[in-house]
């Protein structure tokens, strides 16, 4: 335990000597808190709508799909798309009356059935800076599900679109069979990995009374908590290549103190910085909304809980990793789509149905959800000890596999 302690506070020493880092984690989450703020008080706490120009050229099925999929034209929504032509969008876009154009080329259709190269062009409004990057991540995950989906489904997929090309859209009865039961079968191989085993948990929640729910505002604190908790994470975890490129590590190695006793001292020393952070972001967003103070000692442990298993993802990273810049690009690479995803930018409140759902099974998402619960009083104490454990058994296994990755490092240097 001494080992520990004495490796906690060497990395305490050395992160004093570099607020400007932690000033650095915390300010951007406070400022784009604060923009919103702003934005939100400005608005009868109306939400920022994406207003989303679609110059659909192709008109496939697939062209139709996808215009679907980024939601309806209802006013008031999170999402609003408008069918236009390209010369009307264009001129619209640069008037600053929409957040993006979208055009989907010819042939779309036909080159995302064949698996050939096409291009989705996206022109965004340079007055925007948050929303229009929303729209370009949602693009990239759609690519990338595409991807997949060939790589899972291929040989069906081409064999409907060369039964289409052969002039005859309708397939027999022996072709549905045989397609139908190539897709049951890679349903089958997978479902064990895509659909686990579902567990049903009740809990009594009390709901809090009429005219007491909280303001939209307030909604956006959990997810400003949850962006802060990645940034220190992220930049904790490239901790690790600091003190390998100085000799640390190596030098560790030789001395009677485990590398284990350094990996834990470290996280030691992590977990006293995120909780002092959460008590500040929280304390500041609870006296500005005016939530209950009570629920700030509940909710700032969650919090450090939530971000020592963050931090314990990233630094699983960076020892996969062969070199400090391929770390960084790695954690990086993952960081926006977890908070544009899990709630950070956006409540789940305001998403489309199928963006939140997607949003709260990841990390941030689910402790998000958690700690959106604490802060509002829905939290019961059966769930939120469930959900503990959970973390805690997670992050057990994650230090356990980090040690021994960590020697591992080592000894290769």
């Amino acid at each position: 335990m001494r080992a520990i302690c004495n490796a906690a506070n060497k990395d305490l020493r050395r992160y004093a000597r570099d607020p400007l880092a932690l000033l650095l984690w915390l300010g951007i989450p406070l400022i784009v808190g604060g923009m919103v703020s702003a934005v939100i008080s400005g608005s009868d706490d109306k939400p920022p709508t994406i207003h989303l120009l679609i110059a659909d050229e192709d008109g496939g099925r697939i062209g139709v799909l996808a215009t679907r999929a980024f939601g309806s034209s209802d006013q008031g929504r999170f999402l609003q798309t408008e069918n236009v032509a390209l010369e009307e969008g264009r001129t619209r876009i640069g008037r600053g009356e929409a957040t993006a154009l979208l055009l989907i080329p010819k042939g779309f259709t036909n080159a995302v059935l064949n698996e050939e190269p096409t291009t989705l062009l996206l022109i965004t409004n340079p007055s925007q800076q948050i929303l229009p990057q929303m729209v370009e991540e949602s693009l990239k995950l759609a690519a990338d599900g595409t991807f997949y989906l060939h790589r899972l489904l291929g040989p069906q997929l081409h064999a409907i679109t060369e039964q289409a090309l052969q002039g005859d859209p309708n397939l027999t009865r022996e072709e549905v069979s045989r397609i139908s039961v190539a897709i049951t079968e890679v349903v089958q191989r997978i479902e064990k990995r895509l659909f686990p085993p579902v567990i049903n948990v009740e809990s009594s929640v009390d709901q809090e009374p009429a005219g007491k729910q909280p303001n939209l505002g307030a909604l956006y604190l959990p997810g400003i908590v949850l962006m802060a908790l990645i940034f220190m994470a992220e930049g904790l975890s490239e901790d690790l290549w600091h003190e390998r490129s100085a000799g640390t590590l190596r030098r560790s190695a030789c001395t009677p103190t485990s590398l284990g006793a350094l990996l834990r001292g470290k996280l030691l020393a992590g977990s006293l910085v995120i909780l002092a952070s959460n008590l500040v972001v929280l304390l500041v967003g609870q006296l500005y909304y005016g939530l209950p103070l009570s629920r700030l000692p509940l909710a700032a442990l969650w919090a450090t809980l939530s971000g020592l298993a963050m931090l314990l993802l990233f630094i699983t990273i960076q020892l996969h990793s062969s070199t400090q810049r391929a770390g960084s690009i790695l954690t990086n690479s993952i960081i926006m789509p977890l908070l544009f995803l899990g709630g950070s930018f956006f409540p789940f409140e305001v998403m489309p149905q199928w963006m939140a759902t997607l949003g709260r099974w990841t990390p941030n998402g689910w402790a998000l959800a958690h700690l959106k619960a604490i802060l509002f009083g829905r939290e019961s104490l059966a769930a939120l000890t469930v959900a503990s454990v959970g973390l805690l058994v997670f992050g057990v296994v994650l230090l356990l596999l980090g040690e021994r990755w960590l020697r591992r490092v080592v000894t290769e240097a």
